[in-house]
This record gives C-alpha cells, sequence and structure tokens, in this order.
C-alpha cells in the first residue's frame, strides 16, 4: 500500500497534503480464473512491477490466495494486477497487507530499519504494526508490535529508532504489516503571509466499509500537535475542533481559522491526523490565498 513519503510542502495557492493509503489492508474485488491469476482493486493499488505483497484474506478463491500468502506482483493496469498462483475457482474478495521483506541486525545503539515489499506511504510520527517477523532488539524487546516512525530513508523502508541492537532479524518470509495511525504531508506556513486556508478532503471508496477518522491538527514546533478549529464552508462562521469521519466518495470543503479570527491561534505547521482507517483512499489539498 503505498503513498506520498513524508514532506513540508510551503508556499501559497494550492497545497497537496498528499494520498494516504488504507491503515489497515487494503481489500480487493476478485481474482480469476488463470495462471497467473488477475487481481481486480476497485480503487487504484498504487504498486508497481516487483512489488511484494502479502495475502491476509481471500473469499472463495481455490485455491486461497493466502495459501501462498507472499507475492510478487505483476502490474497490469492501475486497478489490476497478477501474483503467479494458478487458480481454478475464482474468488469474489481479498485483502493484502504491507509485507515486510526483512529487519536486519543491528549494532548497538543503532536503531532498528524495517524494509517493506512496496512504498510503504509512512511519514515520521506514524506508526505501524508488523505480525510475525519474529524480529527482536536489545533495546526495546519483540518487534511485532505498534511502532513509531523516526526516520524514513527510503519510500520502501524505515528506521524506528525506539528499538536498537537488533539481535534476531525479521523474517523474510511470514513478516507483513498494516499502519495504526499515519498523517499527511506537513504544511510549513513559516514566513509565509497570507490571508485564509481552505482544505478540500477527498474519500476514494475501496470496498468492505471505507471510512477513517482525521483530526486537522496544527502545530508551533512540529512536534506538539492540537485540533485547528474549522468550518464546513457552507456554514463559515460555525467552527469546531471535533474529530471528523470520511467516507467514501466524499468531497468536503473546510474553512481553516485563519489569523484575525477570534478562535485563530497561531501556528506554523498543518497536517492531517487520520486513525481507525479501513478500505479507503484519501487526498486532500490545501487552498492558501496570500495577503495583499
Amino acid at each position: 500500500m503505498p503513498g506520498t513519503n513524508a514532506a513540508s510542502p510551503t508556499g501559497t495557492g494550492l497545497v497537496q497534503l498528499g494520498t494516504m493509503y488504507p491503515g489497515g489492508a487494503f481489500q480487493i474485488v476478485s481474482n480469476s480464473i488463470a495462471n497467473p491469476t488477475v487481481v481486480t482493486t476497485l480503487a487504484p493499488h498504487g504498486l508497481t512491477t516487483g512489488d511484494v505483497i502479502f495475502w491476509t484474506s481471500s473469499t472463495t478463491s481455490s485455491p486461497a490466495l493466502t495459501a501462498t500468502p507472499r507475492n510478487v506482483v505483476t502490474v497490469l493496469s492501475a486497478t489490476t494486477f497478477s501474483v503467479p498462483i494458478n487458480v481454478t475457482v475464482a474468488g469474489t474478495a481479498g485483502a493484502y497487507h504491507l509485507a515486510v521483506t526483512s529487519i536486519p541486525v543491528t549494532a548497538a545503539g543503532v536503531p532498528a530499519t524495517v524494509n517493506f515489499g512496496s512504498m510503504h506511504g509512512l511519514r515520521i510520527g506514524d506508526t505501524f504494526t508488523p505480525v510475525a517477523t519474529g524480529a527482536v532488539a536489545a533495546v526495546g524487546g519483540a518487534m511485532d508490535a505498534a511502532l513509531t516512525v523516526t526516520a524514513v530513508p527510503t519510500p520502501t523502508s524505515v528506521v524506528v529508532g525506539a528499538f536498537t541492537n537488533v539481535t534476531t532479524p525479521g523474517s523474510a518470509t511470514a513478516g507483513h504489516s498494516s499502519k495504526t495511525t499515519y498523517n499527511s504531508d506537513t504544511w510549513d506556513n513559516k514566513g509565509i503571509s497570507y490571508q485564509g486556508v481552505g482544505l478540500v478532503i477527498t474519500g476514494v471508496q475501496n470496498t468492505g466499509t471505507p471510512s477513517t477518522k482525521c483530526d486537522i491538527q496544527v502545530s508551533l514546533d512540529n512536534v506538539n500537535w492540537f485540533n485547528a478549529p474549522y468550518a464546513v464552508i457552507t456554514a463559515p462562521q460555525t467552527l469546531a475542533v471535533a474529530q471528523l469521519t470520511v467516507t467514501a466518495a466524499s468531497s468536503i470543503n473546510y474553512k481553516i481559522a485563519s489569523p484575525g479570527e477570534v478562535n485563530y491561534f497561531p501556528y506554523e505547521y498543518l497536517r492531517l491526523h487520520f486513525s481507525t482507517s479501513a478500505d479507503i483512499l484519501v487526498s486532500a489539498t490545501l487552498t492558501v490565498l496570500p495577503r495583499g
């Protein structure tokens, strides 16, 4: 499950906060009778040929996709790919996770690196939960637990600073992972003179029950975050700070409290924070109006 990587877009005009892929499993619509079987997703999967995924569920397919859970994909289109499984009865649903390809041994004091089979879309501060990797660090312990990203060296790897001196490496065959909480890219308004900020959050349906919880957050130091006052564009004077629920096939316009408004408080950074996410892709765009 890919996505854009950690960034701090700046400036005025249209500012993209990225595309956020599901926090949990990525659902499929079907897989065909064929060898290799062709898998169809309702939403764009974002994979590239050679990526490795891990099947976590399969419905009606014979054999089940989970019988050989780790597969290399060949991309056919934005919503289809094939995997080398000889399927004799078509499947009607299923799901896959990020494959954890390795967690290498590290020296004392050196943070753990987690390598994935495809673009992970994780950002610094995001949390993810590996399963069945077997990795153990002398500091931090077993790594099959919720982990917090402290660095993103490549689109397919992350560093987990709280775990150092990995003594037992992670499995290259059974390990997989899902995102737990995750963020959009972060807008940095340092040095910008602006008079207003609009936000469009768009949810794109995958399958299942697509929704995610979303907090519009701001920060002075890019460390401590709090919810920003916002209003739907149809009622711009009615401000709220409550967590949003973003559902499929929705595109909602918001106005963020701006300098000069009663409920405004200064901030330098703005992001979206997601949790309790299932089967949905979310994109977000700011419209920053310059002053003067």
